[in-house]
C-alpha cells in the first residue's frame, strides 16, 4: 500500500492515503473519503478502524496499514516482537528488553525495526485469543533461560522489591511483516498490527531451561482495584500546595478553615470547604460612594488579596484591589454609584415617574422607598433627572377621599333586537344543524343602562375624580367626565337602573409635593475572586503522596 506523510494546507483527492507524522500504536493509516484541503495543523488521528476525522475540508477514514499485504496471494511473513519495560519503583530501573523468536525470518541474529534492535531468543507466547466467555485472556510468555539471563534479571529486581519476580513490568507485543523491517526495500515502521500492551501478573515457573510469566491486561491485575485510591466523599487526597492542588496563595488557613498568620501554620482540612476557602469566590458585604475608589467592607478583609478582581454594585468592569487598609479596600477605579443614598424628589401624577434633585450616585436597579412609591419599587430607567419606577400601586392606594355623597343612578333604557336561530335540518349522523341568525321570530325589548347620577350635593366634586359605590365597583375605575347642575356624568356605564339613593365615595388624585426618598443597592455583596471551578478531588491512579 502506497502512502505518504500527512502535509498541511494540501489538496487531497478521494482515495489518497496518508500516515501520521508519528508512529501510531493502532497501526492505522488514513484514506481520503471526502476531497478537500488539509488544515494548517495535524488532526488528532482516530484509533479505531473505520473511524473518521475532519481535517480542514478533508475527511479521513482510518484503515489498517497491513491489510493490503495480508490479502496478497503470497504475503510477507508475520514477525512477532516483544518488549519488556521495567518500573523504576518496583524494579530499580526503567530498562527495556527486546526479543524476537526468529521463527518467521531467515536471520541469524538481531532484527532491527523502527531503529530498535530485537535480540534473537527462543520465546513462546500463547493465549492471546479473545473469547466470548466474558473473561479477559491471560497469555503466557515463556523466555529461554539457557544462558541464565532471565535468572540474573529476576535476582536484580528482587533485590529492589523482594519476591517481585518482574511483577508489574510492561510487555508490549508488536507484530509487523518482514518486508517492513529496517534494511528491507519496503522498510516502514508505520506498517504494523495494533500494539498489544500487557503486564506481568506473576512468574508462573522458572528453571534452567526457561522462565514463564502469566500476563494480564491492566483491568485484570491481581490485587489491583479501580480506582486505585479509595474515594471518600468530601475528602481530598491530593498533596496540598502541589502541582495537583495548585494553591500558591499568601492567605493561610488551619485544618478548620480558620485564618492563620503564617505559612508554617497553613494546613488544608481536605474538605470542599477547605478548597472553597482557597479557590472559591470570596464574598463580603461592603459599600461604595460614586466618584470614590474606596470600598468599605462590613467585617473582616481576610482573604482579600491585592490584585484580586472586584465585582459588585457600582464597581466598573475589570476593577481590581490596589491596596488594603483596615476594612477599607482601595480599588483601581472609582465607583459609578453609591450603595445607599437619599434624594429629594417629587412623584408625578402617573405614579410612575419620580423627578429628583440630581441623579449623582443613582443607578438602574436600585431599590426605591418613600411617599407614594409602591412596595419593592426599583429604578427601571434614568433620563435626565426623571426616574422611571415601573408599575405603580393600585390607583385606590394613592387617591385621596374627597367625601361621601348621597346619589342615585338615573334609569335609562336602550332598545335591543333579539333574534332566533332558524333550524333547517340534520347531518348524516343525525346531529342537528343550525343556520345563521335570521330575523325570524325576533322580538324587541328594553335593557337598562346608565352613566348618570343625581347627587344631592355636588359641592367639592370635580371632573376627573373617581367614584365607587353600589353598582360602580372599584375595578371599574369610574371617573367624572362632566357635571351639569346636580347631574354627574361618568365615563362608565352600568346596567343597574335602580331608582334609590345610596352613599357613593368620591376620590381625587392628590397633589404631590417634594419628599425625601431612599435609594439602596439591589445587592450589597461584593466578590473578590473570579468565579473558578474548584480543583477539589482525587482521581484513580493519580495524585501525589500525602
Amino acid at each position: 500500500m502506497a502512502y505518504s506523510a500527512w502535509a498541511s494546507s494540501t489538496a487531497y483527492a478521494i482515495g489518497a492515503i496518508v500516515r501520521a507524522s508519528t508512529v501510531q500504536a493502532a497501526g492505522l493509516v488514513f484514506q481520503c473519503t471526502t476531497a478537500g484541503t488539509s488544515s494548517s495543523t495535524q488532526p488528532a488521528w482516530p484509533t479505531d478502524i473505520g473511524s473518521t476525522i475532519t481535517d480542514g475540508t478533508v475527511v479521513w477514514t482510518a484503515i489498517s496499514s497491513v491489510y493490503e499485504e495480508l490479502a496478497a496471494l503470497a504475503p510477507s511473513a508475520i514477525i512477532e516482537l516483544f518488549e519488556m519495560t521495567l518500573d523504576t519503583t518496583l524494579h530499580g530501573s526503567s530498562d527495556t528488553y527486546r526479543w524476537h523468536n526468529g521463527c518467521n525470518a531467515n536471520v541469524s541474529g538481531n532484527i532491527v525495526w523502527n531503529g530498535n534492535a530485537y535480540t534473537r531468543l527462543p520465546v513462546k507466547a500463547e493465549g492471546f485469543e479473545y473469547t466470548n466467555t466474558g473473561t479477559l485472556p491471560r497469555p503466557t510468555l515463556t523466555i529461554s533461560n539457557l544462558d541464565g539471563t532471565m535468572t540474573t534479571l529476576l535476582l536484580l529486581v528482587n533485590a529492589t522489591t523482594p519476591g517481585n519476580d518482574l511483577g508489574g513490568a510492561t510487555v508490549k507485543r508488536i507484530r509487523t511483516l518482514k518486508k517492513y523491517l529496517d534494511g528491507e526495500a519496503g522498510a516502514d515502521p508505520h506498517a504494523k498490527f495494533p500494539d498489544e500492551i500487557w503486564y506481568v501478573d506473576r512468574k508462573a515457573s522458572e528453571n534452567r531451561d526457561s522462565v514463564s510469566f502469566e500476563l494480564a491486561s491492566k483491568f485484570d491485575l491481581a490485587g489491583v482495584m479501580i480506582p486505585k485510591r479509595q474515594i471518600i466523599a468530601n475528602i481530598c487526597q491530593w498533596k496540598y500546595r502541589s502541582a495537583e492542588c495548585g494553591y500558591t496563595g499568601s492567605i493561610y488557613f488551619d485544618a478548620n478553615d480558620d485564618n492563620v498568620a503564617t505559612l508554617a501554620a497553613d494546613v488544608c482540612g481536605k474538605r470542599i470547604s477547605s478548597c472553597n476557602a482557597r479557590f472559591g469566590q470570596y464574598v463580603r458585604k461592603a459599600s461604595v460612594t460614586a466618584g470614590s475608589n474606596q470600598l468599605v467592607v462590613n467585617g473582616t478583609v481576610f482573604a482579600i488579596e491585592i490584585g484580586a478582581p472586584i465585582k459588585g454594585f457600582g464597581v466598573p468592569p475589570s476593577t481590581t484591589v490596589s491596596s488594603i487598609s483596615g476594612t477599607t479596600v482601595t480599588m483601581s477605579a472609582n465607583a459609578t454609584a453609591t450603595t445607599s443614598i437619599t434624594k429629594t424628589g417629587t412623584i408625578q401624577s402617573n405614579r410612575v415617574d419620580l423627578i429628583v434633585s440630581n441623579t449623582t450616585g443613582l443607578a438602574i436597579g436600585m431599590k426605591v422607598s418613600g411617599p407614594n412609591v409602591p412596595p419593592n419599587a426599583t429604578i427601571l430607567s434614568i433620563v435626565g433627572t426623571t426616574l422611571t419606577l415601573g408599575q405603580p400601586w393600585d390607583i385606590w392606594d394613592t387617591l385621596t377621599l374627597v367625601g361621601t355623597k348621597s346619589a342615585r343612578l338615573v334609569p335609562q333604557f336602550s332598545r335591543v333586537e333579539v333574534y332566533n336561530r332558524d333550524f333547517y335540518g340534520t347531518d348524516e349522523n343525525g346531529n342537528e344543524i343550525f343556520g345563521d341568525y335570521y330575523p325570524v321570530g325576533h322580538e324587541t325589548r328594553l335593557e337598562p343602562f346608565t352613566n348618570e347620577m343625581d347627587v344631592t350635593d355636588v359641592s367639592s366634586l370635580a371632573v376627573g375624580q373617581y367614584v365607587t359605590g353600589s353598582g360602580i365597583p372599584k375595578s371599574a375605575k369610574a371617573q367624572i367626565s362632566s357635571i351639569s347642575g346636580n347631574t354627574v356624568f361618568l365615563n362608565f356605564s352600568t346596567g343597574n337602573s335602580g331608582d334609590t339613593y345610596n352613599n357613593y365615595e368620591f376620590y381625587q388624585i392628590p397633589t404631590f409635593t417634594s419628599q425625601t426618598y431612599s435609594f439602596v443597592a439591589p445587592d450589597e455583596n461584593y466578590t473578590f475572586r473570579s468565579a473558578a471551578v474548584l480543583p477539589f478531588g482525587s482521581f484513580p491512579s493519580a495524585g501525589l503522596t500525602q
